[in-house]
C-alpha cells in the first residue's frame, strides 16, 4: 500500500540524501538517493569480499544483513513502482574504481 503524507519538512538536506520529519512518526527520517544506494551496495560487495578472508564477528554479520534487507527492499520496490531494477548505476565506471581503489588501500 502506497502511504502519502501530507506533512513532510526536510531538516537537513545533503548531496545524497536528506533527514526529515514527517508528522505522525516517532522522530526525524532519512532519505536516501539512488546514487547514494548504489555507493553503498558497491561498498557492501567489497566488504562481503574482503571479509570472506577472514572471520567475522556475528556484529559485522547482521549489519551486513541489515544493509542487504535495505538494498533488496529498495530494489523491489523501484521493480514495483518503477518497473526498474536493481540500484541507481548512475556513477560512472571510473568513480567507482576510483572508490575501489581507496576502499583497498584503507583496509591495506
Amino acid at each position: 500500500m502506497f502511504k502519502q503524507y501530507e506533512e513532510l519538512a526536510v531538516l537537513e538536506q545533503g548531496d545524497d540524501g536528506a533527514i526529515v520529519s514527517i508528522r505522525g512518526q516517532g522522530g526525524p527520517c532519512v532519505l536516501l538517493g539512488p546514487d547514494y544506494l548504489a555507493h553503498l551496495d558497491s561498498v557492501l560487495a567489497t566488504a562481503i569480499a574482503e571479509l570472506r578472508e577472514r572471520p567475522v564477528p556475528g556484529s559485522v554479520k547482521l549489519l551486513i544483513a541489515e544493509i542487504r534487507t535495505l538494498l533488496s527492499t529498495y530494489a523491489d520496490t523501484r521493480a514495483k513502482y518503477e518497473g526498474v531494477s536493481g540500484p541507481s548505476l548512475a556513477r560512472s565506471l571510473a568513480e567507482a574504481i576510483a572508490e575501489l581503489e581507496a576502499l583497498r588501500r584503507q583496509f591495506n
